[in-house]
């Protein structure tokens, strides 16, 4: 294989070095031999560190990476390894993280986005469907206490506190405690922070349904948006082509019928 001459792309407290076709084997002695090369050009004791291949590599942003990491040439598996994108994040729900993980993997594995569509899709009809499990869906926000927040701030931990308070006083959680919550489906031009539940009260009440257009617009497809634009793909557009689903008529929700 012939490698292009290396592509050097800077990062905070880190650098990378794209070769262009190069296989693992000379990505090694390559990396190598650059930070043989650096070091030699500088006083001691500074001295460059080569670190790592990723085969494949995505870089979103500053900070914000993903790749197949291999640590040595020896090591035959690779490990999946991000930083600062939502695999690693703790701000959303677990469904959040597992469906672009499993989605990044299928990228690197077999470079078919059929494949990745049909997986995403799959994922979002379950949702619908009713079929998914809200363990994958629950937020989990940390309380800071009812005198820390702001007359009037629509946060979820809080909301949720003072609705448990009305009936146990007691029953106000611990400062740094994380306050589990879902969202549900409401009537139309309800404030979000209105649609917030304890997982217990949807597991409770079968009126009450996750609400899969916000699970899927808001938090599910914004993150995959984010990898896949990066190589002209329209994730949105995948979520535009599912069939209409059918809503219990029991259920409590801004319209019995969506069109997704």
């Amino acid at each position: 294989v012939t490698t292009s001459l290396p592509y050097f792309i800077f990062n905070p407290l880190s650098m990378f070095v794209l070769l262009k076709g190069a296989t693992k084997e000379q990505s090694f002695k390559i990396g190598q031999e650059i930070a043989e090369a650096v070091t030699a050009t500088n006083p001691k004791p500074v001295k460059l560190k080569f670190e790592k291949v990723y085969l494949p590599c995505v870089l979103q942003t500053k900070k914000r990476y993903v790749g197949y990491m291999y640590e040595t040439l020896e090591q035959k598996d690779p490990i999946f390894d991000a930083k600062g994108i939502e695999t690693v994040r703790r701000d959303s729900c677990p469904a959040v993280s597992k469906i672009l993980e499993r989605s990044l993997k299928l990228l690197f594995e077999t470079r078919d986005i059929s494949l990745i569509k049909q997986y995403v899709q799959r994922q979002c009809m379950k949702l619908l469907e009713g079929k998914a499990s809200i363990q994958d869906f629950i937020f989990a926000k940390e309380y800071r206490g009812s005198f820390s927040y702001k007359p009037g701030a629509c946060v979820p931990a809080l909301e949720l506190t003072r609705k448990m308070l009305t009936y146990d006083r007691r029953s106000e959680p611990r400062v740094g405690e994380r306050v589990p919550y879902v969202i549900i489906y409401g009537t139309p031009g309800v404030p979000l922070i209105q649609l917030v539940r304890r997982p217990v009260e949807v597991l409770q009440d079968p009126t009450l349904r996750l609400n899969a257009t916000y699970y899927m617009t808001k938090q599910i497809l914004p993150p995959l948006a984010r990898i896949f634009s990066l190589i002209g793909i329209d994730v949105f557009s995948w979520y535009h082509e599912l069939p209409r689903v059918s809503l219990p008529s029991s259920t409590c929700c801004s319209e019995h019928i969506s069109w997704l």
